[in-house]
This record gives structure tokens, C-alpha cells and sequence, in this order.
């Protein structure tokens, strides 16, 4: 008879789905973040310093240990060569995970593109859910 001692459980996170990412504006207008990504993938590529963007938002809803640790995760796993994207306002569209990791790694800027267009919303801030 063997001696062995069992791992404890690792924690489990949600899988993702892109298709299920959404972009909300400061009135509560929603647009999913694959359409806004897809309709801008021909703008030019630039980079933007880091300390331009507005970081005052909430990025995330959720609030507990476990909501952290899944954005730490996509964080530390984040590609910084893929360009964020930057709506029609400049605020971050896509791209937050990106955006963290680059101010905690200490990077000065961040490969963006911009889109100069408000396309139509998928859902209205007063539709219901």
C-alpha cells in the first residue's frame, strides 16, 4: 500500500466566450464587442501613451475574490500585440485586460486603433434585458 497525498481542487473559472463581450457607453448603449472589433479591423494601427486614457471607469461588473482573480488571470495572459480598440469618444472599447497589463508591466504606450464613427447601438440604454 502506497503513501500519497491528493491535491487539493484548483478553481474553476467560467469559459469565455468573445461572442458574449459587450461594450457599454456612459448612457448604457450596448454594443458587442466582436461587431465593433470586426467593423474596425482595417483602421490604421498607432500607439497611444497609456497615460492618455481615461482609467476612471469600472472596468468589470462583480466584486469578489473569485470575479479579481478571473480578470488577473486574462490579464497576465493578455497579448499586448493586438491592438485595443478606442471608440468613437476615445474611451476604451476592447481592450482593458490589454490595457492593464501593459501599465503593470510598465510599458509607456499601447498599440491602438480609433474608431472616428458611433455606430448604431445593439441595444438601447432603455430596452430591457
Amino acid at each position: 500500500m502506497g503513501w500519497y497525498v491528493s491535491l487539493p481542487p484548483r478553481v474553476k473559472f467560467r469559459a469565455i466566450d468573445p461572442l458574449q463581450d459587450y461594450y457599454q457607453d456612459r448612457d448604457g448603449n450596448r454594443w458587442s464587442v466582436a461587431r465593433l472589433v470586426d467593423d474596425a479591423k482595417d483602421l490604421p494601427v498607432f500607439e497611444v501613451p497609456l497615460a492618455a486614457l481615461d482609467l476612471t471607469g469600472r472596468p468589470w461588473d462583480g466584486d469578489s475574490l473569485f470575479d479579481l482573480a478571473f480578470h488577473v488571470k486574462k490579464c497576465m495572459e493578455a497579448d499586448l500585440s493586438c491592438p485595443i480598440l478606442l471608440d468613437w469618444n476615445g474611451c476604451i472599447a476592447d481592450g482593458r485586460h490589454r490595457v492593464l497589463k501593459a501599465i503593470a508591466t510598465g510599458k509607456r504606450t499601447i498599440k491602438a486603433r480609433r474608431m472616428t464613427w458611433k455606430p448604431g447601438p445593439c441595444r438601447k440604454a432603455e430596452e430591457p434585458r
